[in-house]
């Protein structure tokens, strides 16, 4: 099983990018938030903003209802990008063993592993988002390669590995309201 860790004190200078450290495969930089929240976990109880401290299982990204696979196909189209979101992957909060958690009382969901586009462009909804998508199908690679595992307590949930995100969030230095 791969483990990945994400943690929130190995920020970079300009505050822009964390190392996804992965045993035996490499470091990746990502982010993690919309701009305004990016990779603060004081914020990770917004919407849209960094994701929250925690482990997360690496399974496969559920497919939605018909019209939301029709919207991700039209997007992934329309961009033509080759940032296909049937290539992302899901991740599951170890608490819930869902995509979403409860953060602050707030609720927080769709977390995915995934690349910008290939042009550089594209954002993180709190997401763990890597930079460059050669990065991110080497990463998807192996992980593909590699038996899925039995997540403990996971009612049968297969997962490829886990993140473990780092990070002690003190909600009221979150300056964004």
């Amino acid at each position: 099983m791969q483990v990945c860790t994400m943690d929130y004190k190995k920020l970079s200078r300009d505050g822009k990018t964390l190392p996804l450290e992965c045993y035996g495969i490499g470091s990746f930089d990502v982010l993690s938030g919309i701009e305004r929240y990016i990779n603060n976990p004081d914020c990770s109880d917004k919407e849209k903003a960094a994701i929250p401290p925690g482990t997360y299982w690496i399974v496969d990204r559920p497919e939605g209802s018909f019209f939301n696979r029709l919207r991700a196909e039209a997007i992934d189209m329309a961009h033509l990008y080759r940032n296909h979101h049937a290539e992302w992957f899901a991740l599951y909060n170890s608490q819930t063993m869902n995509d979403y958690v409860f953060v602050n009382g707030n609720r927080r969901g769709s977390f995915r592993l995934h690349p910008l586009n290939t042009d550089g462009s594209g954002v993180s909804w709190g997401c763990i988002t890597l930079y460059r998508a050669n990065e991110f199908h080497s990463l998807r690679r192996t992980l593909l390669s590699r038996p899925k595992v039995k997540v403990p307590g996971g009612n049968g949930l297969l997962a490829y590995g886990r993140i473990d995100v780092r990070g002690i969030p003190d909600y009221s230095k979150c300056e964004i309201k």
